[in-house]
This record gives structure tokens, sequence and C-alpha cells, in this order.
């Protein structure tokens, strides 16, 4: 049986996260990962071949750890509450994990090098994306029994663009979202969400 290696990618990943935080992800180099956790340079290019694989991995292990949460909670059976519950969760999420907070809120895929990014890493991106349309097309359908463009506009705005602006804004100043962000939150998103479930009604009424 073969002798364990003394570091691992999580060793890498968690120093590349570190770095990529407090520089920014364009300032990530591989001596400066080395420095930060005590790997060789030799041992994080065995496992990694760029700088730009790590960016991907950063970005990707960031993406699919908090997305699969949150999808989990929009997948709840009750759709109002489910919205709700999708919203508390990315309060949640930013309060426990401040510093992935800042690499997924305060930087664009782009500034992880995602034009460079190997075949593999850029399918797993594309699965990303793909995957939370078709649960916002599910979640407006649970929740209008409808899946038009301005269905989705409504849902995607109450669960993606306004928790995102404002919680971007706590993140940048350093600030833990506060309950009363959270209520606000929820309170918009619900009166969206009921808002888009009584438009549906009303265009099927009209026919």
């Amino acid at each position: 049986m073969g002798r364990r290696s003394r570091y691992d990618e999580a060793d890498i990943l968690e120093g590349a996260k570190h770095v990529s935080a407090a520089l920014g992800p364009q300032k990530l180099t591989i001596a400066r990962v080395a420095a930060r956790t005590g790997v060789p340079v030799g041992s994080i290019y065995h496992r990694y071949t760029s700088r730009d694989e790590i960016l991907a991995a950063v970005w990707l292990d960031l993406a699919e750890e908090f997305q699969g949460r949150w999808l989990a909670a929009l997948a709840a059976q009750n759709a109002m509450k489910a919205g709700v519950a999708a919203i508390r969760y990315g309060c949640r999420w930013i309060r426990e994990h401040p510093r992935e907070a800042r690499l997924l809120l305060l930087h664009r895929r782009e500034d992880f090098a995602a034009e460079r990014w190997p075949a593999s890493y850029r399918r797993r991106a594309d699965q990303l994306a793909h995957d939370a349309v078709a649960a916002l097309m599910g979640y407006a359908a649970r929740l209008t029994g409808r899946t038009g463009r301005t269905d989705l506009r409504l849902v995607r705005f109450a669960l993606v663009d306004v928790p995102t602006a404002a919680l971007r804004r706590d993140v940048e100043s350093g600030e833990t979202p506060s309950n009363e962000t959270e209520q606000l939150l929820v309170g918009t998103g619900a009166y969206v969400l009921r808002r888009a479930a009584r438009t549906a009604v009303t265009r099927r009424t009209r026919r």
C-alpha cells in the first residue's frame, strides 16, 4: 500500500481561497499559494497544471457547494416556503462563510481566468448554469403553473437579483448580513413571488 502524500488538493485549495479572498483572484500565483500553505511548488504542480486550473477548482468548488444547497432549499414542496427558505439560506451561508462569500459575490467568473479553463472545468461550469436555469424554471412552474418570460423574470428578481445586490453591499463593506437585512429580503421576495402567482392566475382567468 502506497504512502499517503503529506499534501492533498484540499490543502492547496484552502490556501488558494485565502490568497484569492485577500488579494483578489487575479493576483493569485503558485508561489503565493505555496507560501500560504507550506506545500512545495513542485507538489502543487504535481496536482494542478497551472494557476488557471487552481482558480477554476476554487470557483467551481465554491459555486457547486453553494448552489447545491440553495437548490435543495428551493426544491421544498410548498413553493412559497421554498422561496423564503432559499433566501434565508443565502443569508446564513454568507454569515457562516464570509471569506467564500467575498469570492463569489465580489468577483465574476471571468476574474478566475474562466476563458482559459481546461475543458473538464468548462463542462462543470456549463452544468452549473444549466442546473440553475432548470431549477428556476421548475420553481416558476410550481409557483405559477407557467414558465413564461414574465414568470421567470419575477422569480429571478425575487430569489437572485435582489438578494445578490443587497448581500453584495454587506460583503463589500465587511459587514455580516443583519437579521433586519434578512427580513427585508424575505419580505421583498415573498411580495414579488405572491405577485407572480397572482399575475399567473389573472392571465389564466382572462383566457
